[in-house]
């Protein structure tokens, strides 16, 4: 009797040593680095390079940070996508990787293993991405007030569907930030959520816009934003940015706004940062 009481008594110590190891090193949890500003508002970016590009003086990120006076944690990363790909994408550490459906299971859980596996590449575009996911595993989403989230160029680029029959599917636009949003909704429902709409684009070739590109990814921009806009209608505490309400860009007048036919040059920053400033002065 004495040596069952023994046995029992050592898997118990053994189980909760265990239990105990798993709750450490195994279970995800959410480790707060970056420093948050009781007395600034706190906003943060995730998206593609609509906010991060270079190209000029400073980017869009930083031109809105100067206008609010506020406190900005921008992580978007330049290329990537809100969707999955079904092909494993083009190339494969934005679309699998770095994508919005992955990038809103960091910020909800601290959990960076989605994009970790892919820090043996040390490319400069996805070391910044991985950078940048540590620092959204790493920030309490409890304390930020604002979050950006900005996709879809890349996603009309590539021709992602917009839908599917399937509410939650991944690998449709409306899927991936539907996903991404209920999981921060969920774990957050103070955080305001801004879903800019997704600007308009072109390909340059020789000085000269591709008629034929310009208008598919002009299909694709236009289902994009009208689930966008159905999104911010459902979920209280997110909101679409609707841009082109009275600073639209075109394919009239986009080389006043773009350096490249994609990214916004000055002018068109300095227009854009200054209307999402207004915005936010509305809703905060």
């Amino acid at each position: 009797m004495k040596k069952k009481k023994t046995v029992f008594l050592i898997s118990f110590i053994v189980f909760v040593l265990l239990f105990a190891v798993l709750a450490i090193f195994v279970v995800p949890r959410k480790k707060y680095t970056f420093p948050l500003y009781e007395n600034k508002l706190n906003i943060a970016i995730v998206g593609d390079s609509l906010f991060c590009n270079e190209n000029g003086e400073r980017n869009l990120a930083e031109i809105l940070e100067s206008k609010l006076d506020c406190e900005m944690l921008n992580c978007s990363i330049g290329g990537t996508c809100a969707s999955k790909l079904n092909d494993g994408g083009e190339p494969d550490y934005y679309s699998d990787k770095l994508c919005f459906y992955n990038i809103s299971n960091i910020i909800c859980t601290g959990n960076k293993a989605s994009v970790s596996d892919n820090v043996r590449r040390l490319s400069a575009a996805i070391n910044d991405g991985f950078q940048k996911a540590k620092l959204l595993a790493g920030t309490n989403f409890d304390k930020e007030e604002i979050l950006i989230v900005n996709y879809g160029v890349n996603d009309a680029h590539l021709r992602v569907p917009a839908v599917s029959n399937v509410k939650y599917d991944e690998f449709t636009y409306a899927g991936a930030i539907r996903c991404g949003i209920e999981r921060i909704v969920h774990e957050y429902p103070d955080l305001k959520i801004i879903l800019p709409e997704v600007t308009y684009s072109t390909l340059i070739y020789y000085g000269e816009r591709d008629d034929y590109f310009d208008q598919v990814t002009e299909e694709y921009r236009t289902a994009y934003n009208a689930e966008l806009k159905k999104l911010a209608d459902e979920y209280e505490n997110v909101y679409y940015f609707d841009f082109s309400e009275s600073n639209e860009i075109n394919k009239d007048n986009y080389d006043q706004y773009l350096s490249d036919g994609i990214h916004l040059n000055d002018a068109g920053k300095e227009v854009y940062a200054s209307a999402l400033a207004d915005f936010i002065g509305e809703i905060n």
